[in-house]
């Protein structure tokens, strides 16, 4: 049976003159390769602006202190439980978070408000500091202290490296 041009199937025109399709898929996977970097990019850029509008709205005093034989770090957490604190250690990087939700009821009119409070922190663990010798407690004016002893060995080659 012979098909008249202007009757051909409608998906002729999505396969080309040529079925199976001879073209290469590179150029489609690479610009795919290229959108995924972008969205990596921003979600990136996301997170660090996330980070500032927290510590703009909520900041969370720190002071990070560094001798010769041990590494500090105490953040002002009295707005915390212990058990609203985290603290977490992946690698290099030292993450305190913190989240409190405080209800208040209004007696008189059946409503109540509720305020939230979150931060987030990632700090970058020293060289020299073995990230396994991380102690952490809760002082009861609600200061969060975390220390670890720092490698001798490590501080004596920074210090080489500092002098030539």
């Amino acid at each position: 049976m012979l098909i008249p041009h202007g009757f051909q199937p409608s998906f002729s025109s999505l396969m080309g003159t040529e079925w199976p399709v001879q073209r290469s898929l590179c150029p489609e996977i690479t610009a795919l390769h290229r959108h995924a970097e972008v969205l990596q990019e921003e979600r990136s850029s996301l997170e660090k602006l996330q980070q500032q509008i927290f510590e703009e709205i909520y900041p969370v005093s720190c002071a990070v202190e560094r001798d010769g034989s041990r590494f500090a770090l105490t953040l002002d957490t009295r707005d915390f439980s212990p058990e609203e604190l985290s603290v977490r250690q992946v690698g290099r990087k030292l993450q305190v978070c913190g989240k409190t939700q405080k209800k208040q009821e209004d007696p008189g009119k059946g409503s109540y408000s509720c305020r939230i409070q979150e931060f987030r922190r990632v700090f970058d663990l020293p060289e020299g500091v073995n990230p396994e010798g991380l102690s952490c407690s809760m002082a009861d004016d609600g200061k969060l202290y975390i220390q670890a002893a720092v490698n001798q060995r490590s501080e004596d080659a920074e210090d080489s490296r500092d002098t030539t």
